[in-house]
């Protein structure tokens, strides 16, 4: 079974790999796509650095992320289980899994992303910064550019094995599951105490980030599991013909000033987009 997650907007800087090898990522498939867009973010980002802070939304103060862009095909690499920060993948921790939940986030976990498609943790990633609304030179939208590429690197595996999709509306739209798929494929929708109005976006990312770690420490990946994951950390999951309905008790998970975070990581990090 698979678990879909969106990226970070904030990435962890730096790493002590060597430039990225698009050969050696996961889905070689996707790796044309992958080297357009490559392509067109690093030029766009070299040749004008205003205009590209304008197309990538940054401000002048956040031209490191635009510079870390001009230079993301060449600079070091770390694995995208550590590059991902952010709410929710500081609430997952991938980097502080045991051994063995470590090993089914390597197989079980795709991250999709605006520049390389998708995803695993142990995939080898520069430092950069793209939302999936990015309208790239000579490309314009992201999402339509990955969504045949992606059907084709994921859905048989999707319909075969089934998933659980948190991603966000944006990274959704990248890839939509078949019939047969979307057929095995969970949706998590994360709400407060009465089941209907969303939770706060804080809140849902941090209550995603920790139920997809107590599913992946609880062993086998399931709707059962989540479920269970789901009670383990003090939420409700209520399965719908939609997906799963987990509802958020008010106030979990979020930062109390004075005491510290009583459901998630400590650690802020960039908003997915």
């Amino acid at each position: 079974m698979l678990i879909l997650l969106p990226p970070s907007e904030g990435k962890a800087p730096g790493g002590s790999g060597p430039p990225v090898d698009l050969s050696t990522l996961s889905w070689s498939t996707l790796t044309a796509t992958r080297q357009r867009v490559l392509t067109a973010l690093v030029g766009a980002c070299r040749r004008n650095p205003a205009r590209a802070r304008t197309m990538l939304g940054l401000s002048e103060a956040l031209d490191g992320d635009r510079a870390a862009n001009a230079e993301a095909d060449t600079s070091a690499t770390m694995p995208a289980g550590h590059r991902y920060t952010g709410v929710l993948h500081d609430a997952l921790g991938y980097p502080t899994l045991n051994a063995a939940a470590r090993r089914q986030a390597d197989a079980a976990v795709v991250v999709f992303s605006g520049l390389w498609g998708a995803t695993r943790p142990t995939d080898a990633l520069p430092a950069y910064r793209i939302g999936i609304a990015t309208k790239l030179p000579r490309i314009g939208t992201l999402p339509p550019l990955w969504r045949t590429p992606l059907l084709k690197a994921l859905d048989e595996q999707v319909a075969e094995t089934g998933a659980i999709d948190l991603r966000s509306s944006g990274y959704s739209l990248m890839y939509k599951p078949s019939k047969d798929a979307a057929a095995r494929t969970i949706t998590v929708t994360v709400t407060g105490p009465d089941g209907r109005k969303a939770a706060p976006s804080y809140q849902s990312k941090v209550a995603k980030g920790r139920l997809v770690r107590a599913t992946l420490e609880a062993g086998a990946l399931s709707l059962d599991s989540l479920v269970v994951a789901a009670k383990a950390i003090g939420l409700a999951a209520d399965v719908s013909p939609i997906g799963i309905i987990v509802k958020a008790p008010t106030g979990w998970g979020l930062i109390n000033p004075k005491k510290g975070n009583d459901g998630g990581s400590k650690s802020g990090g960039g908003v997915e987009t």
